[in-house]
């Protein structure tokens, strides 16, 4: 890394050379920075020798008016004794204070009044607020996501698309499966409305979900109970366990092979 020397201690700099005699001839420049040597800083500062710091405008002054600002005395003041004069002195003095107090009142307010208040927000409050409509909320969505998330695995049931209200879709959920619905149309929609309805008979939600998820077990297991037995009984019968499209597919790719041998041991 290349040593650099500050702007402002250059010329210290190449003096030191010179003296080392490092360098055998000065710079151009070095008479004239000699004469006229930097500052130390870079930043000019502003000359005020010959400015008055406590100087004051006219209308800065004191609140008392000045003598050729006074009014001159009417006729009447001459004829006076010194005791009165005193007083119409003193008098008009208090006159003139409170006159400025009125005038130092009124410029302050017209002041404060033709000088806007600027708000650091301002540019905040220009801006066009554009119109969103208002989040739905329905009581069933807490209820639907915290199912959801225990059971994930029933998002992947089938499900019939069918409207849930209107004429002949009302519905009873005191008992969670309908009528006339079978074990297998059960879904997690049911659990939900089911859960809803014990909540408005008195349950908190834990115990109306503890509740209606109980049910919700006991439904699934009964369901998984006569698929299997169905089955045994299909194969007590002489049933045959139907193969699955990728058993199929693969029987099928198994066969080819083996007549691509065949085919091929011809030759």
């Amino acid at each position: 890394m290349v040593f650099r020397s500050p702007p402002a201690k250059v010329h210290n700099y190449v003096t030191k050379l010179l003296k080392a005699n490092l360098i055998k001839e000065p710079p151009v420049w070095y008479s004239a920075t000699t004469l006229s040597p930097p500052s130390p800083t870079l930043l000019r500062q502003r000359d005020l020798s010959g400015v008055k710091l406590d100087a004051q405008l006219p209308f800065e002054g004191p609140s008392e008016p000045s003598d050729e600002w006074k009014a001159p005395m009417p006729q009447w003041f001459a004829h006076l004794s010194g005791e009165q004069k005193a007083k119409a002195e003193e008098a008009r003095a208090e006159g003139a204070k409170e006159e400025a107090r009125e005038n130092e009142s009124t410029t302050t307010a017209s002041a404060s009044s033709s000088i806007p208040v600027r708000s650091s927000r301002c540019k905040k409050h220009l801006r066009w607020k554009t119109e969103r409509p208002r989040k739905i909320v329905y009581p069933e969505d807490r209820l639907r996501r915290r199912f959801y998330e225990d059971h994930p695995w029933e998002l992947r049931r089938p499900r019939c698309l069918i409207e849930t209200t209107g004429d002949g879709t009302q519905r009873d959920w005191s008992s969670l499966l309908q009528k006339g619905r079978s074990i297998s149309d059960l879904t997690g929609e049911d659990v939900i409305q089911h859960q809803l309805y014990l909540m408005s008979t008195g349950m908190t939600e834990r115990e109306a979900y503890h509740a209606a998820t109980q049910e919700f077990y006991l439904i699934r297991a009964q369901e998984e109970t006569e698929a299997r037995v169905a089955k045994a009984q299909a194969m007590a019968f002489g049933l045959k366990p139907r193969r699955s499209f990728v058993m199929s597919g693969l029987k099928r790719e198994e066969e080819a092979l083996l007549e691509a041998e065949k085919n091929a041991s011809m030759f």
